[in-house]
């Protein structure tokens, strides 16, 4: 496969050691498992493939070689038995398939190849199957990897899809062992758990509205938790540290949310995260936090961290409604919610399936509830055609007056983030009625198609 080729991923001896590439052409499991982590990194990452007999120049068709390779991996694996072939790989194709589906969108496809991983291991076939640990180099810790590595990814898709969960954390539950020499991928891995532990079945119930058994005091205590879970002086290579910062920021404006359903919300709260406009304090350290980030260290992470990166625009939105002229606006040297807007539609933009994907939806929720900004974003994007809302007027026209600056992509000094929430634009007025946006559905993606076709030829 061309993907394995590339040294810029894995270094050769170890990606064959984890693939079983060996026993590809002798097989089948091998070669579905092969063909499905190919898929998975083509499907994730956008990698542009090169076929090395037309020579570097030629370039496959990323899309037609993507969904080649799904297709190859989903015949082959109508053909394995995932109780007899080794159940470890079973579990492993099954979520790489996950992977694949969620990079296309395609969620009824990715929720169930997702419940097929968590049930496979929830079986208790991996434990019975002797086999299976021949694949992994006998190496022990991998079972314990491979359930917390479930455990995030199901609870991540559970909140996203407000689905319920399979995989239980109790006393029997695999250890996370601490490594003897601690890498930056282990602390990483461990921090990026540490963030969903909190998210239980319990959690799930109220999120999804079967239990009303909630109080502001456990959603404050989930909320310190998970600012203490990714320590602030945490260093860390950019690749792990963009996965566990938009993570914590989004998971922040989940708990918001269910603050918001729950009725918790005040004008005078006792705890910030009960403040009508907590999300523009988590934008604003969403917006410091990718601005220390390289594009490569976020763009790996493909089209979930974009998701998520969209989630916290969309809240954003939906305040930003409720703040005045004034408040919408930059104050003297300090940036404003404007400002991490236009940030976040930068990052959308630029970030590889986020043109097509999100920036539709996020363009058709601004008309819809913020046109005055349209213009502004339109221009700080260097979009064509012109605007595609009713001229402004007058007061809003003042709204979204944009700097001369705008289009600069120099990351604005830390000197101008506040962290406090005395900002004019925290104190400003703040129209509550408008907070009943909050919520609302965000548009289909074919009506944002529809409604901006001309952007994206």
């Amino acid at each position: 496969m061309s993907v394995l080729k590339n040294p810029g991923y894995f270094e050769p001896g170890a990606c064959r050691r984890l693939l079983g590439v060996a026993l590809v052409d002798t097989c089948l499991s091998a070669y579905c498992f092969v063909t499905a982590f190919c898929a998975f990194v083509v499907t994730q990452t956008g990698f542009a493939v090169e076929h090395a007999s037309l020579g570097s120049s030629q370039v496959f068709c990323t899309e037609d070689y993507r969904n080649s390779l799904i297709e190859e991996a989903t015949e082959a694996r109508k053909h394995i038995d995932p109780f007899t072939d080794p159940v470890r790989r079973s579990i492993i194709i099954a979520f790489l398939l996950y992977g694949c589906h969620i990079g296309l969108g395609n969620q009824r496809h990715a929720y169930y190849f997702l419940r097929e991983s968590t049930t496979l291991y929830t079986a208790s076939a991996l434990e019975s199957q002797a086999s299976s640990a021949q694949v992994d180099d006998d190496d022990p810790s991998l079972a314990g990897k491979l359930f917390w590595l479930l455990v995030v990814s199901e609870r991540a898709h559970a909140i996203r899809r407000h689905r319920p969960i399979t995989l239980q954390v109790t006393p029997a539950s695999p250890q996370l062992e601490d490594d003897p020499l601690p890498n930056a991928s282990a602390i990483g891995f461990r921090c990026l758990v540490n963030l969903y532990l909190p998210f239980d079945e319990a959690f799930l119930a109220q999120w999804n509205g079967t239990s009303a058994t909630c109080s502001i005091e456990s959603l404050v205590r989930l909320e310190e938790r998970i600012r203490s879970a990714v320590p602030a002086d945490l260093g860390l290579p950019d690749i792990l540290m963009a996965d566990l910062r938009v993570s914590q920021q989004w998971l922040r404006i989940m708990i918001w949310q269910l603050s918001t359903t729950a009725g918790f919300l005040s004008t005078k709260p006792t705890h910030e995260c009960m403040d009508f406009r907590y999300p523009l304090l988590i934008a604003q350290d969403l917006c410091f936090a990718t601005w220390k980030l390289s594009k490569q260290g976020m763009e790996t992470h493909g089209i979930g961290l974009i998701e998520k990166i969209f989630e916290v625009a969309c809240t954003l939105i939906d305040v930003m409604t409720c703040l005045s002229a004034a408040g919408l606006r930059s104050s003297g040297f300090k940036l404003g919610p404007q400002d991490y807007l236009k940030h976040f539609f930068s990052l959308i933009h630029d970030l590889p399936g986020g043109r097509r994907r999100f920036l539709p939806l996020l363009l058709t929720k601004i008309g819809q509830t913020l046109p005055s900004m349209v213009d502004p974003i339109t221009i700080h994007l260097n979009l064509q055609p012109g605007p595609l809302v009713p001229s402004s007027t007058s007061e809003e026209s003042s709204v979204c007056a944009i700097s001369e600056n705008d289009n600069s992509t120099e990351q604005p000094s830390t000197e101008l983030i506040s962290d406090s929430m005395s900002e004019n634009w925290m104190n400003g007025n703040f129209n509550y009625a408008e907070m009943s946006r909050i919520g609302a559905k965000t548009p289909e993606i074919d009506e944002a198609f529809l409604q901006y076709s001309s952007y994206f030829p």
